[in-house]
């Protein structure tokens, strides 16, 4: 998957074909270039573990398009397309590059809320949160329709399969192996929609197009 070719379809294409063309189209720079395992059974593992269909686990970041296409931390509007395990390659850092993984099902999120509003006390035991500001992010990310595990209370489980699932993935991987669920296809369409609005404007601003150097 070329970079180039990313940076044009940003600039002539819609947000939503985007999104469409590249994330959820077509196979994943990981598995075909990175590591010699089966793609269909990876996630087949966390399918079934969730009891969730293969169609709605989703390989995105950079582990699907080669590239990462989140913006810099330190400058913003800025995306350096960083290749993926660029600064474990570089140096810069000994982690190598997280493998995300998105999960879209409106029963699992739901199921999730469930069990954790009677695992909180709805949300009123103040002692199982890591920081204080967990509890505001979880629910910032709720109302975007995406209940991101980095923030639920450090025991709570999604599933004790699921833990074991990923813990097999990061041995054999040598790499963090993260999830973010969401509610609908919506939710996870209109986030990435903004990404790539944000990345054709700096394109536009920057003047950048598929013949400039990356």
């Amino acid at each position: 998957m070329s970079l180039n070719a990313f940076k044009s379809d940003c600039l002539k294409l819609q947000h939503d074909d985007v999104v469409q063309k590249y994330l959820l189209d077509g196979s994943s720079y990981f598995f075909d270039k990175e590591i010699n395992t089966d793609e269909f059974r990876f996630k087949k593992d966390i399918a079934q573990c969730l009891n969730v269909h293969l169609r709605e686990i989703v390989i995105v970041g950079s582990g699907k398009l080669g590239f990462s296409i989140k913006p810099d931390r330190d400058v913003p509007g800025y995306f350096p397309f960083k290749e993926f395990d660029h600064d474990f390659k570089s140096g810069t850092k000994s982690k190598k590059s997280d493998l995300d993984i998105a999960i879209v099902s409106n029963a699992l999120f739901d199921n999730q809320l469930h069990q954790l509003f009677d695992y909180t006390s709805q949300y009123c035991n103040n002692e199982i949160w890591d920081k204080r500001t967990d509890r505001n992010s979880l629910a910032k990310y709720i109302l975007k329709g995406w209940l991101k595990p980095e923030f639920v209370p450090k025991l709570y489980k999604i599933s004790d399969d699921l833990h074991a699932i990923l813990a097999k993935y990061k041995m054999e991987f040598g790499r963090d192996v993260n999830i973010g669920i969401y509610k609908t296809w919506y939710f996870f369409e209109k986030y990435h929609i903004n990404n790539i609005r944000n990345i054709n404007l700096n394109l536009i601003a920057n003047g950048k197009s598929a013949n400039n150097k990356t």
